[in-house]
C-alpha cells in the first residue's frame, strides 16, 4: 500500500516517539514471521522498511563520523562506521529501548529467539528507523539515532567493541601495506601466547585461555597501535596543508 493511500490512524507513543500514524510503528514491530502465521491488516512491507532504515542509519553515522574525526582517512572512517552499524551495537540499542516485549514474532521464530536474537533485533530496529522517518521526518530520525548511539561515537571504545578484530586487521593490512598478518602461537602458562606480525615495526603479543582468544587479543592490540599511527600520519598531513 502506498504512503498516499494510507488512511489516517490513531496516534501512539512508544520509545519516546509519539507516532501520528500508528501503522508505521505496527509495520516495524510486526515481523514477517508473525505476518505469515497470523491475519494482519495491510501494513507496509517489513523488509522494505528494514532496507530503508539501514540506509538512513548509514547516512546518519557517516555524516556524524565525518564531522567528529576530520583527521581520519577513508579507511578509518569506514571501519568506525562498520562497527557502529554492526549487529552487536544495534542489538544493544534495541535492548536499551526494550523493544523485545513489543515485537510480534511467529511461533517458530520465538522458539529460536535465543539463537537469532541479534539479527531479529537489528532487523527490527532498522525497520523502526524507517517508521520514524515516514512518520516524523529525517531530522527527528537522525536525532533519535544519535541519541542512542552517542555512547559509541568514541573511537577508542569502538575498537574495543569490534566483534571481529582479526578480520579488521587483515582488511587494514591488505589495504595499507598489501600484506596478510602472520600469527605465531605457542603454549603458555594457563593457555596460549600469540604474536601477530605485519612488519618488524608492526607487531603485538597477547595471551589467552585458547588460541582463538590470544589471537583476537593480539589483533586488537595491533589494531590500536596502527590506528594511532594512522591518526598521527593524518594529523601531519593536515598540519602540512596549513
Amino acid at each position: 500500500m502506498s504512503r498516499q493511500k494510507r488512511p489516517a490512524r490513531r496516534s501512539q507513543s512508544l520509545f519516546g516517539i509519539r507516532f501520528r500514524d500508528s501503522r508505521w510503528l505496527e509495520a516495524a514491530l510486526n515481523h514477517p514471521s508473525y505476518r505469515n502465521e497470523n491475519f494482519v491488516p495491510p501494513l507496509e512491507d517489513f523488509d522494505r522498511m528494514e532496507f530503508l532504515g539501514d540506509s538512513i542509519l548509514n547516512f546518519v553515522v557517516c555524516r556524524k563520523l565525518y564531522a567528529l574525526y576530520p583527521a581520519a582517512n577513508e579507511g578509518l572512517l569506514s571501519r568506525l562506521r562498520s562497527i557502529i552499524v554492526s549487529r552487536k551495537i544495534l542489538s544493544r540499542m534495541a535492548l536499551e529501548l526494550k523493544m523485545t516485549p513489543h515485537l510480534k514474532l511467529g511461533k517458530s521464530l520465538k522458539r529460536q529467539f535465543a539463537f537469532s536474537r541479534a539479527k531479529i533485533l537489528t532487523d527490527s530496529i532498522e525497520s523502526l528507523f524507517a517508521a520514524i522517518y515516514f512518520d516524523q521526518g529525517f531530522a527527528k530520525t537522525e536525532a533519535f539515532i544519535l541519541k542512542y548511539l552517542k555512547p559509541y561515537l568514541d573511537a577508542k571504545r569502538l575498537f574495543r567493541l569490534d566483534p571481529n578484530p582479526k578480520s579488521t586487521l587483515q582488511e587494514l593490512a591488505q589495504k595499507q601495506w598489501r600484506v596478510i598478518p602472520t600469527y605465531i602461537s605457542q603454549f603458555h602458562a594457563g593457555g596460549m601466547k600469540t604474536e601477530v606480525i605485519i612488519s618488524p615495526a608492526r607487531k603485538a603479543v597477547a595471551t589467552g585461555r585458547t588460541r582463538q582468544e590470544a589471537e583476537e587479543k593480539a589483533a586488537r592490540l595491533l589494531l590500536r597501535k596502527i590506528r594511532q599511527e594512522l591518526l598521527r600520519r593524518s594529523k601531519k598531513k593536515s598540519s602540512g596543508k596549513k
